[in-house]
């Protein structure tokens, strides 16, 4: 019975990390725009908490090494928000959601498939951001925010489903292994959630104009993956965690601030 609260209370903190984000993005999309909302979905929400509450229960080099299968991913993460916004010219969520997990997919497992290296992750992670931005859909229209920003129970719901399944891969991580929870947590969850919230409430351009966004801004996740393998080992797997994080944080912040700046 110990046993049982003690796993309901870990899942129950470790999805609310992940809703938390979600939530945010929702209130705040309709004042930020696309663009500045792209920011905040593109911060590692989903690998930083799973990979600090792995950190509790493992050591440093499984840290590190599920942190650079994530980083090699990351490919298959950009690819996936370009097919969405392909997709979304052609059909609803649904066939945007679909091609876009086909596309992570592909070149996830693919990815998967190469040698467990620094120079393999990084030819995995570059491949996929060429195609992605060779690619890409240019010239595609911001829309203004038209409606009023989401209802707190709209976002809530979204924001937990999603943080439900980055807690259940930290959950099951001793099972999974570090190479396995670390493609697991490479998933686009947030990014999932946040496009079904966004297409809920906004509608389909809207999502598609952020996602494409998101692309360029995916270099902060990236970064974070790259950060925790690099500083796993020299510092214990928590600290790293929480260096890599707050990196990752001062970096979405100035991006931010930069894109705002622009926006002027």
């Amino acid at each position: 019975m110990n046993l049982a609260l003690l796993l309901v209370v870990s899942i129950f903190w470790k999805a609310l990390a992940t809703a938390a984000v979600i939530v945010a993005a929702g209130r705040l999309a309709q004042r930020a725009g696309p663009v500045l909302t792209s920011v905040l979905i593109t911060l590692p929400v989903n690998a930083g908490p799973g990979f600090f509450f792995i950190a509790l229960d493992q050591d440093a080099a499984f840290v590190s090494g599920g942190a650079l299968t994530a980083f090699a991913i990351t490919g298959a993460v950009l690819l996936f928000c370009t097919a969405w916004v392909h997709a979304a010219r052609f059909g609803g969520f649904l066939l945007s959601l679909s091609a876009a997990i086909t596309a992570w997919a592909v070149w996830a497992f693919a990815t998967e498939a190469l040698p467990d290296t620094v120079p393999w992750a990084f030819a995995a992670a570059g491949g996929g951001a060429l195609l992605a931005w060779l690619l890409r859909r240019r010239g595609l229209v911001r829309p203004a925010g038209g409606k009023a920003a989401a209802g707190w129970g709209f976002v809530i719901v979204r924001g937990v489903v999603a943080g439900l399944v980055v807690a259940s891969v930290a959950t099951a991580s001793p099972w999974l292994g570090p190479v396995w929870s670390g493609f697991l947590l490479g998933f686009p969850t947030t990014l999932t959630a946040s496009g079904w919230m966004l297409y809920g409430h906004y509608g389909r351009d809207f999502t598609a104009a952020t996602l494409n966004a998101a692309q360029p801004s995916m270099v902060v996740y990236a970064s974070f993956c790259l950060a925790l393998h690099l500083l796993a080992g020299p510092l214990p797997a928590v600290t790293a965690v929480v260096v890599a994080f707050a990196g990752a944080g001062v970096f979405a912040a100035t991006l931010a601030l930069v894109l705002a700046r622009r926006r002027r």
